[in-house]
């Protein structure tokens, strides 16, 4: 009998835990919020901070951006095809920026591609090519560079 009442107690003290755990925690989480977005900003380095004023503006600069992945493969084929092209753009990879940031940049992803895939590839004019499409890209870069050859 004293075992069964040693286990009870064990039992309703781990509840009386997590419920005081979880009531805690639920209340103080829109401050804890507040304090991530501010913390995320400050883990940018300067150099994410400058790529993404440019990524919030796409083209004002009159050079082109590109929004990718790290790891997707159709991102890594419009950058080579970029690179050998010598083409200057910007190049914004969204998984390197924190939660608040990479949600900003999404946003601006859907302004130009409603399903927000990648590569999205934005000239200065708003032109906009998704995924890798060589000839697309051929014909806005050769669009926009002004050349009638």
């Amino acid at each position: 009998m004293s075992i069964l009442l040693l286990v009870a107690a064990i039992v309703v003290l781990a509840l009386g835990v997590s419920w005081y755990t979880r009531s805690s925690v639920s209340s103080s989480s829109p401050a804890r919020a507040a304090t991530a977005k501010t913390q995320t900003a400050k883990h940018m380095t300067p150099e994410q901070s400058a790529l993404l004023e440019l990524a919030l503006h796409p083209g004002e600069d009159g050079i082109p951006i590109m929004f990718a992945l790290e790891t997707c493969r159709h991102c890594r084929k419009t950058r080579d095809f970029l690179n050998e092209n010598k083409v200057t753009y910007h190049l914004v990879y969204v998984d390197q920026y924190p939660g608040d940031v990479r949600a900003q940049l999404m946003d601006k992803v859907r302004t130009f591609n409603p399903r927000g895939s990648f590569p999205t590839f934005v000239m200065p004019g708003g032109k906009t090519v998704v995924g890798f499409r060589e000839q697309l890209l051929r014909e806005a870069l050769h669009h926009d560079s002004g050349r009638t050859d």
